[in-house]
């Protein structure tokens, strides 16, 4: 009898050890490379099943968690579970759209980290924003400043910076370029920049 009661329970001990390692958990993860800095909306997270010990409590989050508007502060790859300790409040930020004109920038993405460079009729090019965080991307729609085939970037941005973008758009003959960064996040980029009313004179033609 004693032998009998021992091999069911080792029986029963195995089929919930199996049992357990087979369940999955339903988490959030990242839907494509996102950079440092991005604002999370719903397009940037997906639901998967995975398997996680303890179910991944306190490390990642899970799919009921609400992660929309929570502001990233390191880099995540496509797929990549989004880790609880990944996510903070964000600070008091303005939302501008910068336009682009059609060949003044690579196409660009959410998620990704750029700078932007301006010149005008009277300037040289100066850096307008040293990294910043792509927030979304839309096709322009034919506006006097990005025109047809160009492309507006949304970013996030302290005041000072938003203002500085609204500054930089009614100079005569504004045209804002930009570049994809990669590599680490420069967290001084923005500390220093250029002056605007103290841009280079382009250079006269020879």
């Amino acid at each position: 009898m004693i032998g009998v009661v021992l091999v069911l329970a080792s029986v029963l001990l195995g089929a919930k050890v199996i049992s357990g390692a087979n369940h999955s958990f339903r988490m959030l993860a990242v839907t494509h490379d996102l950079a440092a800095g991005t604002l999370l909306s719903r397009a940037d997270v997906k639901t998967v099943r995975v398997q996680l010990p303890d179910r991944g409590r306190g490390v990642y989050l899970s799919a009921d968690a609400d992660a929309v508007g929570k502001q990233l502060n390191r880099s995540l790859a496509s797929g990549e579970l989004v880790p609880v300790a990944a996510l903070g409040t964000a600070d008091a930020l303005t939302t501008v759209t910068v336009p682009l004109i059609a060949g003044a920038a690579p196409a660009l993405a959410p998620g990704q980290r750029v700078e932007f460079w301006l010149s005008s009729k009277a300037c040289a090019a100066v850096v307008l924003l040293g990294d910043v965080t792509v927030q979304d991307v839309h096709a322009s729609t034919g506006s006097s400043f990005s025109g047809g085939g160009g492309q507006d970037v949304v970013v996030s941005v302290p005041p000072a910076l938003a203002g500085r973008i609204v500054a930089a758009l009614s100079r005569d003959g504004a045209m804002i370029r930009a570049g994809i960064l990669t590599g680490p996040a420069r967290a001084a980029a923005n500390d220093a920049l250029p002056d605007l009313d103290a841009c280079p004179a382009r250079p006269r033609p020879s």
